[in-house]
């Protein structure tokens, strides 16, 4: 479809264009004739998500983080048990006025809220306190659901349903911090006490579940850490019992004093075994050189028992001196060292009183032998002492490896156990601080900040109504528009010579448009239809048969016939029509069939009859009553039969210089007409040409020329600007 097609068909349907717009456009101005007011406020929150600072220092988000959390916050804010909170604390507030108030709401809100909410409900909703009175609204919501407060959030009420709370809108400002609240509704102090209650509750909700994602945490790690210090603690508690039961108060360090004493004990024990084997052998050499009664008075039960004393006295000292070698027993010590010099001292004088003999049996002065035996015998009994001490301590140090060689590894093991549980306690501290930290820090930034409250619109919005009846005159238009270019493209005529030689397949001799009121253009096509006509035509041959065919019945044979003879005529040819018809219908028109079809009959008796017959229809009797010839005929027209109504015998065709298939161009061509337009093909061994017939002016003017009319101004210049045609055609010539 050009361009010139859609605009003729848009004038041809201009008043169907034109009548449904307005009448949509005058329907929506009607219906609103009562439109409401509408007020609108709107509100700025600054979040901080992008750009905030936290308690280490500046957010640093990339884009993805930051738009999920964007999407987080308008998400809660959209969400619907934000709004069925909204809806339900400004119902609350509302039914809390005892009368009217004009800075809260407006009087027909309140008179439509007195209406919706009956005495009866308002009884059992409406408490001493606001906070009462929506904890009972909410109670009564939540106890069924055909109750009517359910049934007000769920309607289309404009102040307290969800429906009319889904006007609020919330988007991000750009890629700022700041997020946009708005909101519009009939009453101008509702929507912005809507907007209000909106902003505390949803940020409440904000905080809430922001810090609900750090406390759980804490509260987790508090319990752990309680945990680990008690453990802790009851191992450290394990840790004191040990050392106090085992007298420790450094196991290393007394372990390695232990061994460094072992070691100098043994030490000192080799030195002594060997003084008292040295003192035992003297001993025993001075006892050798005294045989006599000096042997027996050493040995008396006086010097004994003096000897025995010194050497009890020798182990003490032994003793204290072992024991005790850091000098806290001086004192003692000193005692005891002068009751062995006592001791010494009466053994001297009773050895002075055995100094009778002058000469031992070997010739040794005896006062001699009696020192040295002194001398011996007190160093014997020093070493014996010692070494006696020594035994003891030796046995004591043995008992005290055997103590501190398992308490090693059960202090090495409870050691472990206080490093383990100390090392858990200062991680789950650590933990435990980074969470509080966290929390913290989520405190802070999810601190949202109301930069631009709501205000109190004053003026209502501009009404829609001119919009909408412009958008209804539009959307009229289009609806009709595409209605009529819906059934253009539907169309599946012929419609047109363009499509008509693709469904038909055939060559084009040319059009015939729709009759008309205008004569020009008619005699117009009939003289283009003769052009096309004669330009096939061999000017060699004396008579030219054309035969016209159709797949159907009123394709308009006949009236191009009619057409092709008159012109024909008028150039002076000879023509003549032929009609044929069935034997049936010629018998009912009483009238006889034409020689040049007779023999294509299959009623015919015998080729005699058919040659009486021609001679008959050749000759033509004169009015003086001879037979003259005929003269030859230039033309002869053949009308056929509908082909779907005719049976061609293969061969007796006659012959016809070209046949034509004449089409209406308001018809569908389908695979019935094809098969007969073949069947014709092959069984007369000749192509029609066809003829479009019935073609709408729109699209015969391209084939036959403008139809000649008065046109404005206007349409003849868009015509010009279609077709590019610039200019005029009279100012080329002159006269």
């Amino acid at each position: 479809m050009s361009f010139l097609h859609f605009l003729n068909l848009v004038f041809k349907n201009l008043k169907w264009l034109i009548a449904v717009p307005i009448l949509l456009a005058v329907t929506i101005f009607y219906f609103t004739r009562k439109e409401k007011k509408v007020y609108a406020s709107e509100s700025t929150i600054y979040t901080g998500i992008a750009s905030g600072y936290s308690l280490s220092g500046e957010i640093k988000a990339d884009f993805f983080s930051t738009s999920n959390a964007f999407d987080n916050l308008l998400t809660l804010i959209q969400s619907r048990d934000t709004k069925q909170e909204v809806a339900i604390s400004l119902l609350a507030e509302h039914l809390s006025l005892k009368k009217h108030d004009p800075e809260v709401m407006t009087w027909n809100a309140y008179d439509e809220l007195s209406k919706q909410i009956p005495d009866s409900v308002r009884k059992i909703i409406v408490k001493p306190t606001l906070a009462e009175t929506r904890a009972a609204i909410v109670k009564l919501m939540q106890s069924s659901d055909d109750n009517l407060i359910y049934e007000l959030l769920n309607s289309k009420e404009p102040f307290y349903s969800l429906d009319a709370l889904n006007k609020i809108e919330s988007s991000r400002i750009n890629s700022s911090d700041l997020v946009k609240l708005s909101y519009e509704t009939n009453d101008p102090f509702i929507c912005k006490r809507t907007l209000e209650l909106l902003e505390s509750i949803f940020m409440e909700k904000y905080k809430s579940i922001k810090g609900g994602q750090t406390t759980s945490v804490v509260d987790y790690f508090e319990t752990q850490t309680r945990k680990a210090f008690i453990k802790l603690d009851s191992v450290e508690k394990l840790f004191l019992e040990f050392h106090k039961n085992n007298d420790i108060i450094n196991y290393y360090e007394q372990t390695k004093a232990v061994a460094g004493e072992r070691e100098d004990l043994y030490a000192m024990n080799h030195a002594l075994e060997m003084d008292e084997l040295a003192s035992s052998k003297s001993l025993d050499k001075v006892n050798e050189s005294i045989k006599n009664r000096a042997y027996q008075s050493i040995y008396g039960s006086e010097i004994i028992d003096q000897r025995q004393k010194l050497s009890d006295v020798y182990n003490k000292i032994a003793n204290s001196e072992i024991v005790n070698k850091d000098g806290s027993n001086k004192r003692e010590l000193d005692s005891l060292r002068s009751l062995a010099t006592t001791y010494e001292g009466n053994i001297r004088k009773s050895l002075n009183s055995l100094n009778q003999e002058t000469n031992t049996p070997n010739g040794i002065p005896t006062k001699n032998v009696m020192d040295e035996w002194l001398r011996t015998t007190l160093a014997f009994e020093q070493s014996k002492a010692k070494l006696a001490v020594m035994d003891k301590r030796k046995k004591e140090f043995t008992e005290e490896y055997r103590k501190f060689a398992p308490l090693g590894a059960i202090l090495k093991k409870i050691e472990r156990q206080i490093n383990v549980s100390e090392q858990e306690y200062l991680q789950l501290l650590h933990d435990l601080n980074q969470a509080k930290l966290s929390q913290q820090n989520t405190e802070l930034t999810s601190k949202l900040d109301i930069v631009d409250p709501p205000f109190l619109p004053l003026k209502p919005n501009p009404s829609k109504r001119i919009i909408l009846v412009i958008v209804g005159f539009m959307v009229g238009f289009v609806l009709v528009l595409a209605v009529v270019i819906g059934r253009a493209f539907i169309n599946k005529t012929l419609l047109e010579p363009a499509r008509a030689k693709k469904m038909v397949n055939l060559p084009l001799l040319g059009i015939y448009p729709l009759l008309n009121d205008n004569p020009d253009f008619l005699r117009q096509a009939d003289l283009r239809l003769l052009q096309h006509v004669l330009a096939k035509i061999d000017g060699r041959q004396d008579t030219i048969y054309l035969g016209f065919i159709s797949t159907q019945k009123g394709e308009g044979k006949s009236t191009i016939i009619d057409i092709l003879e008159r012109q024909l005529l008028d150039l002076n040819y000879h023509v003549e029509k032929q009609l044929l018809l069935s034997n049936t219908e010629y018998r009912q028109l009483g009238i006889s069939m034409p020689l040049s079809l007779a023999a294509h009959q299959l009623e015919w008796a015998s080729e005699q009859e058919i040659i009486k017959q021609h001679e008959d229809v050749e000759l033509m009797k004169m009015p003086g009553g001879e037979l003259v010839r005929r003269k030859e005929k230039d033309f002869v027209l053949v009308e056929f039969p509908a082909l779907e109504k005719m049976v061609i015998k293969p061969g007796v065709f006659p012959p016809l210089n070209h046949s034509i298939l004449v089409c209406r161009a308001n018809r569908i061509w389908d695979k019935k007409d094809k098969e007969m337009v073949s069947i014709f093909t092959q069984t007369t061994g000749s192509q029609p040409m066809f003829i479009l017939n019935g073609v709408e002016t729109d699209f015969a003017e391209e084939y036959i020329g403008e139809v000649p009319k008065k046109r404005n101004a206007l349409r003849s210049f868009i015509k010009k600007i279609v077709k590019f045609e610039f200019g005029n055609r009279k100012t080329v010539y002159r006269g």
